[in-house]
């Protein structure tokens, strides 16, 4: 069962029996990582399987120096397993290569009392406090010695360790000395075959110089004391300046041999130190996972036996971008797939549902931490071809079918000709206006609308009709369209002696009424006889707005008012003033309350149109003011 499962399975349990089943999962001897056959650099699957296998953030921690000097016993003793790396005082070299375990930083943190938390030193969010939801796990790498006349110097040991170890510990044995420092100084020359770019750095490193088996008297400060000393010899000043720069932070542990007083004391000082440093391997500013970590040590091995030296740009582009910015992009491409839509007819709505833009601002979110901006670019364009070419697809199966037929429809235009001045002729009270006649011809054409609202029309083409019409449209079929009622209604006296005698009813006066071509007209038949006589009285309702108001308590009662507060226009056909309000009583009339206010709103809408076609100055001249003749009143072409 592979270590990701294991951890799963304890840390949803979140129990102590559960940590103990887990931990006690974990190899509890050394994996070999990195071996040499015939000559030749192999990274050794069991160990690469154990470094996939690691959930989470990586601590790396790497022991390097002189052969013999107790590094695999040092790399147990950090890990609290006896013998987890074996170790002997034979002179046969005991690691060739390099060997690693792994083991989680919560049980070294709970058998170890008294360290801190570490936050100042983790990327952001990478603190213990997040140790819940993306827990750390120290791998330990344990190198063979450079010095050991019984085993090869392997170079690339040494490069290992400038690029993957957060913390390197560098063992001499018995003795702090100069050669010792060399020793350290020849170590870090391996990053020379480490090619940088521009603007470039290794991830920052930690060093812990110890001295193993110490036969001698030293104080913490001793390794600054010797780096920092004055020296005449070119190559012993160049030794100190490789490390100073090499190593931001830099401490020294001398620890006795076994069995002494202090050993003890001083291996568990070493551990705690170790520890306390606990932070993850980043490149870039992206933490390095598992993948990305395996994939990084195979393609070190593979620039190293093929040119003897490795670029720090191509082991960016193995991490940052093969490692997180390549899948990240995967699966935000696949997310974004998923949720386009398919098209199966035409989306006039189709650009709301374009998720490209909300993709690429995830991945811009994301991959925030990354300081690599060449790289950052390179995996945005690539997500962003991606994007477009799925989409561009959605767009043109859309337009495909935006462009089939919705409807087809058929559109006429009148095509004008000629036109003259008509009077409306005949007796009546409208003889004398004159209409504009205009002559046309119907054109027509086909007009196919898609379902994107995309048009294609065809030419014009004359349909063969023609016809006149009437400019003036409130004039169209006049005798038709504007009713003309007659009959004998009630008029309201509109004098005050009247209406006081009468206790505010009023006296009403038999009239004969009719209703045509825009006018009431109404008048004694007693007293006008004659054609040539004029009417009682009239209202022109072309030049005077009305309307007209039943009554709400009697049946029979209507009345015509001004329809402005101004009062009327022209109140010189009948009496009363231009604020009279003319009231008339259908009881015993030939006609129903209803039809005449009907016929009488009719006639007021075709005046009122009339009125706006023609305008105040040709009614006056056209129609008149005049009090109508009777002749005048009478003729109509259809009377009711």
């Amino acid at each position: 069962v592979g270590l990701e499962v294991q951890f799963v399975a304890w840390w949803g349990s979140r129990n102590a029996g559960g940590q103990e089943k887990y931990v006690a999962a974990l190899a509890q001897s050394a994996s070999p990582l990195l071996k040499f056959k015939e000559g030749k650099a192999v990274l050794h699957e069991q160990g690469l399987d154990l470094i996939r296998s690691i959930p989470g953030r990586i601590y790396p921690v790497i022991l390097m120096g002189d052969g013999r000097a107790g590094k695999s016993y040092l790399a147990s003793r950090i890990l609290g397993l006896e013998e987890a790396f074996v170790s002997s005082d034979s002179a046969e070299p005991v690691t060739e290569g390099i060997d690693a375990i792994v083991c989680p930083m919560s049980k070294l943190l709970a058998e170890t009392p008294g360290v801190e938390p570490n936050t100042a030193t983790a990327p952001q969010g990478e603190g213990d406090e997040l140790e819940i939801e993306e827990p750390m796990h120290m791998l330990i790498l344990d190198c063979e010695g450079g010095n050991n006349a019984m085993a090869d110097i392997r170079t690339l040991v040494n490069v290992f360790g400038s690029v993957i170890g957060t913390e390197v510990i560098f063992v001499c044995n018995a003795s702090f000395s100069e050669s010792a420092l060399q020793s350290l100084s020849a170590t870090l020359a391996a990053r020379e075959l480490i090619i940088l770019d521009e603007g470039s750095k290794l991830p920052e490193q930690k060093l812990i110089f110890v001295v193993n088996k110490n036969m001698l008297k030293y104080d913490e400060n001793t390794l600054e004391n010797t780096l920092r000393s004055e020296q005449k010899d070119p190559g012993r000043r160049d030794a100190r300046q490789v490390v100073l720069t090499s190593f931001s932070q830099r401490r020294f542990i001398s620890i006795d041999v076994m069995g002494k007083p202090n050993f003890e004391n001083q291996v568990d000082a070493l551990r705690a130190g170790v520890i306390q440093d606990r932070r993850p391997l980043t490149m870039g500013g992206h933490c390095v996972g598992a993948g990305a970590l395996c994939a990084l040590l195979e393609h070190i091995v593979n620039e190293m036996q093929s040119m003897n030296e490795v670029t720090f740009t191509s082991m960016k582009r193995k991490v940052i971008l093969d490692g997180f910015l390549t899948p990240l992009v995967a699966r935000l491409f696949s997310d974004a797939e998923n949720s386009i839509p398919e098209v199966e007819d035409y989306d006039p709505n189709l650009d709301d549902r374009d998720c490209r833009a909300a993709t690429l601002q995830k991945f811009d979110t994301l991959a925030a931490r990354v300081s690599e901006v060449a790289l950052l670019s390179e995996a945005r364009a690539d997500l962003q071809e991606k994007l477009d070419s799925v989409w561009f697809k959605v767009q043109r199966l859309n337009a495909a079918f935006g462009a089939q037929t919705k409807e087809t429809k058929t559109e006429h235009k009148e095509i004008l000709g000629a036109a003259r001045r008509v009077p409306v002729g005949g007796r009546g009270l409208l003889k004398d206006v004159e209409l504009l006649h205009q002559a046309f011809r119907t054109e027509v054409r086909t007009v196919i609308i898609n379902k994107n609202g995309s048009e294609e029309k065809s030419d014009w083409e004359d349909a063969g009709t023609r016809g006149q019409k009437i400019i003036e449209t409130a004039f169209q079929s006049l005798s038709s369209a504007v009713p003309a009622l007659r009959g004998t209604l009630l008029k309201r006296s509109p004098s005050i002696v009247k209406t006081v005698m009468t206790l505010g009813v009023g006296e009403f006066q038999t009239r004969r009424c009719i209703v045509k071509e825009g006018h009431f007209i109404w008048w004694d038949t007693q007293r006008v006889k004659k054609e040539s006589d004029a009417v009682s009285g009239s209202i022109n309702f072309l030049i005077n707005r009305a309307v007209v108001v039943e009554d709400e308590e009697n049946p029979n009662l209507f009345s015509i008012k001004p329809a402005l507060h101004s009062g009327w226009d022209d109140a010189s056909c009948f009496s009363g003033g231009t604020n009279r309000e003319l009231t008339f009583s259908c009881e015993g009339s030939e006609r129903n309350r209803e039809q005449w206010v009907n016929a009488i709103r009719r006639n007021i809408a075709f005046a009122d149109l009339a009125f706006e076609q023609l305008g105040r100055g040709r009614v006056k001249r056209e129609v008149g003011v005049e009090v109508p003749l009777l002749a005048q009143a009478l003729w109509t072409p259809s009377t009711v």
